[in-house]
């Protein structure tokens, strides 16, 4: 299989993007750019090949990163988990700054920024809980003023059946059930009208618009398809051209296995 070839415009692109992005941001944003399927390993691949560096140390936050916590969040963030499990460290971190984080989110945080715990995870002999003695314990600060009371919601708290852009890959999310269940709309729409999702398959916006669910825009294809169709070059292409798309990819997809079939 030939070396897939970068473009000067998608080194440029994979430059400026990493610079200010993660690597998981910086992949979903170019498979985007340019209607590819990249994974994160194609790109650090690709990252070595050509020299590319995001010019900041292991763990260093950019104005790109601190979409989710604050700068005073991610400090307090680094200096507790010294202390705390990470469960325990989501506890305390919703309980101090009033949000709604998953523990996955925390974990996500604290790997994705190089943070260590410094523990083993292992008790010593003579070691005490963190929690022992603390029957009762009430956080210091503001924590009681800003602690939400059993059957309250926080300012920011959104209803089943509201809607966002996920940040990542642009797709709308709708929320379905509480505290915190999201699902895709273009998924939600097309099981609607057709039923599940096969195994094996992706659904197409036909306009290139991933904000436009509407079920005259989506289109089902199979992840096979939707590779050959991306090393064609031809993932984003016109809407009144993309079933012509979908045939090629079958074509090529029939002529390759009559030729495997005729090595057997």
């Amino acid at each position: 299989m030939p070396r897939f070839k970068y473009t000067t415009e998608m080194l440029n692109f994979l430059r400026d993007t990493y610079a200010k992005k993660s690597l998981a941001d910086t992949a979903a944003l170019f498979n985007r750019a340019f209607g590819l399927d990249k994974s994160e390993s194609q790109l650090k691949a690709a990252f070595s090949n050509y020299g590319i560096t995001c010019g900041r140390k292991k763990g260093e936050l950019t104005k790109g990163n601190l979409r989710s916590v604050t700068q005073t969040q991610f400090d307090w963030v680094k200096k507790q988990y010294t202390l705390l499990t990470i469960e325990q460290l989501t506890v305390a971190f919703n309980e101090k700054f009033a949000t709604e984080k998953t523990v996955n989110q925390i974990r996500a945080l604290t790997r994705n920024h190089g943070m260590k715990s410094g523990r083993t995870g292992r008790f010593h002999a003579g070691q005490k809980s963190w929690n022992a003695g603390m029957k009762g314990y009430q956080a210091g600060g503001n924590s009681a003023a800003t602690r939400f009371k059993k059957g309250n919601n926080p300012h920011n708290h959104k209803p089943v059946g509201s809607e966002r852009i996920d940040n990542k890959d642009g797709f709308v999310l709708v929320k379905t059930a509480e505290p915190r269940t999201w699902r895709l709309k273009h998924i939600i729409e097309w099981e609607k009208h057709h039923g599940s999702v096969p195994a094996d398959h992706k659904i197409w916006f036909i306009d290139n618009d991933r904000t436009n669910c509407d079920i005259s825009n989506l289109m089902l294809v199979t992840t096979g398809e939707h590779a050959v169709v991306n090393k064609m070059g031809l993932g984003r292409a016109n809407p009144d051209a993309k079933e012509t798309v979908l045939l090629l990819a079958r074509i090529k997809m029939a002529a390759t296995k009559r030729k495997g079939d005729c090595h057997v």
